[in-house]
């Protein structure tokens, strides 16, 4: 029933964005997720409630998270994407269009050699589409993606409409995960297991952590780190001008801790979500400070620099986009009032969104 619910929404959303809704290509039917004859049912209300407890306490993919060996690489939001990423514009016709990409392509803008990739597993939800190598090499640039609101919102998958060689198949997309040094997990009665037997549900295999909803630091498109409160160390804060001002910390310095050079680069973007709220030339950012306070989903709140003068204003961001050796994409920067995800969360937020 989670899945009828989130395609439901995947369609609301569609039609907000679009005055036409667009086609969805015929796909092999999804194939019935097996329950285990083990499974609590009805009749057995303790062992349903352990279940559900430990449903909850299982870690979580993230924000539509993407995923190489276990290592964290980004995620999956138009303005995260890597800039050589190619788009492809398909006409719907009566002056309709909608953008998508390839997954292939996808996997080689992360800088992977797709010839090697083992496998992909494609997550929505609970359930996970597998694609082995031999179908990636088949129809995998044929398999796209793309964001229910054109250049915006969640990510959902689109599979070409011919046979498929896979267990199912799903529309929106909460993460994705690609194999190619290690070993694949396999599919078993719908439950991934890692090659030493043990299960792989509700975890992403191999990470040594999962990636969280603190704000990323890509350098160049690839992801480099991700902003922790508790890794915050003294060295970085600035010093504040009133006792009672909240410590702050040196965005360029913090850049430095994670071996980027940020004085040296050509710019760096502030994204709130789906927007771009700042385009920095180096010597802009040099004085731009950010804290990371509680209730604030975990994210940075930066000090965004306002017109020519010294003046700022906090915004929460989600990603922080430094180009060294690369020119930054061409991309109109939204005002922190229409960019909605940049405003820092009320007092007393749900604490769940903090990082623990």
């Amino acid at each position: 029933m989670r899945n009828v619910h989130v395609f439901l929404l995947g369609l609301a959303l569609c039609a907000c964005a679009q005055k036409r809704s667009q086609p969805v290509a015929r796909t092999a039917s999804p194939a019935a997720a097996s329950v285990p004859s083990s499974a609590p049912g009805p009749s057995d209300p303790a062992a349903a409630q352990a279940e559900a407890e430990s449903k909850e306490k299982r870690p979580r993919l993230g924000e539509a998270a993407v995923y190489v060996d276990g290592k964290s690489v980004g995620v999956l939001r138009r303005q995260e994407l890597p800039a050589k990423l190619p788009t492809h514009v398909l006409k719907l016709g009566e002056g309709y269009e909608t953008t998508r990409y390839s997954l292939t392509e996808y996997i080689t803008a992360l800088g992977v050699d797709g010839k090697k990739v083992r496998a992909a597993h494609l997550y929505g939800g609970s359930r996970v589409v597998v694609v082995d190598r031999a179908e990636l090499t088949r129809i995998g640039s044929e398999i796209m993606f793309s964001f229910v609101q054109g250049e915006r919102g969640k990510p959902r998958i689109h599979f070409p409409p011919k046979k498929l060689n896979v267990n199912t198949t799903i529309d929106m997309l909460s993460g994705m995960a690609f194999y190619v040094d290690k070993e694949p997990p396999t599919l078993k009665d719908g439950e991934l297991f890692m090659p030493d037997g043990t299960s792989a549900t509700g975890k992403v295999p191999y990470a040594p952590e999962e990636q969280g909803s603190g704000t990323r630091v890509y350098v160049d498109g690839a992801l480099v780190g991700t902003v922790k409160r508790k890794k915050l160390t003294n060295d970085l804060a600035v010093p504040a001008a009133n006792e009672s001002d909240p410590t702050k910390f040196s965005l360029v310095a913090y850049a430095a801790k994670l071996g980027v050079d940020a004085k040296g680069a050509k710019s760096i973007d502030l994204i709130a979500g789906d927007d771009v709220v700042a385009h920095l030339a180096p010597e802009k950012a040099k004085g731009v400070t950010f804290q990371v306070p509680s209730r604030n989903r975990g994210q940075a709140l930066v000090d965004v620099p306002q017109g020519e003068g010294s003046a700022t204003r906090a915004a929460r961001v989600s990603a922080v986009q430094i180009f060294v050796k690369t020119t930054a994409p061409s991309r109109a920067v939204v005002p922190l009032d229409d960019a909605s995800e940049a405003a820092p969360s009320a007092a007393g937020g749900r604490g769940g969104d903090d990082e623990p």
